[in-house]
């Protein structure tokens, strides 16, 4: 093990600690915060080219996996319902997992699969998006949207927000969120909020807000 995978590791361990010691004091946003910058760091590693990473594809699987529970994990403590879908007690597992992720080679011990780290827009490139004039969306209208139709274009389903104005008397799209087709599977799932305007090629995405805001769905597969 070289001495960047190792200082790696212990700043994974450190991060995940962290979060777990935050969520067992019922620092719920502190939790949420950490969880979720300790899953986008192990996304990236998980994606990262065989020549640009020391881990194996195995265990970048692996890492991958973890970030998804992460992610289980903070949609869990953002949940208003009163049971929760993943448990404290059930993250705690995988500490052990990351810690000897070099030489862990049993079964993961949770049904989930790698979500995949998407591309999001650097500071200074939102320039280039035509963005729709927002100036009324302070008054009647503003808030929860009105609805969100599904489109599916390509190998993709896509959810846009929309919301009625009116002052304009239109209906407008105030946010969009995707999944993937790998991302299509029984269970719940959590996938992030872009602004408009809606990009089908999902060639320049930017989050809605820097705040932990995401969409939670359920999803259940019915067999025709």
């Amino acid at each position: 093990m070289s001495e960047v995978t190792r200082s790696l590791l212990q700043r994974w361990g450190a991060s995940f600690r962290r979060g777990a010691d935050f969520d067992s004091w019922g620092q719920l946003v502190e939790a949420i915060d950490e969880y979720q910058i300790l899953a986008r760091h192990l996304q990236k590693e998980a994606q990262a080219q065989h020549n640009n990473s020391e881990f194996t594809e195995e265990q970048k699987k692996t890492i991958g996996k973890i970030a998804t529970c992460l992610e289980l994990r903070s949609a869990a403590l953002q949940s208003t319902q009163s049971q929760e879908e993943f448990k404290l007690e059930d993250l705690k597992k995988l500490e052990p997992i990351l810690k000897n992720i070099l030489t862990y080679n049993k079964e993961f011990p949770f049904d989930v699969q790698p979500v995949p780290l998407r591309r999001i827009l650097a500071p200074g490139e939102e320039e280039n998006l035509e963005i729709e004039d927002d100036e009324d969306e302070g008054g009647a209208g503003a808030g929860a949207p009105d609805s969100f139709p599904a489109r599916v274009p390509g190998a993709a389903i896509f959810f846009e927000f929309k919301h009625y104005k009116p002052k304009k008397r239109f209906t407008s799209t105030k946010c969009f969120a995707f999944m993937e087709m790998d991302e299509i599977r029984p269970g719940p799932i959590v996938i992030e909020l872009y602004k408009k305007p809606t990009d089908f090629k999902r060639k320049k995405l930017q989050l809605l807000t820097k705040k932990p805001l995401y969409l939670h769905l359920h999803q259940t597969l019915h067999k025709e």
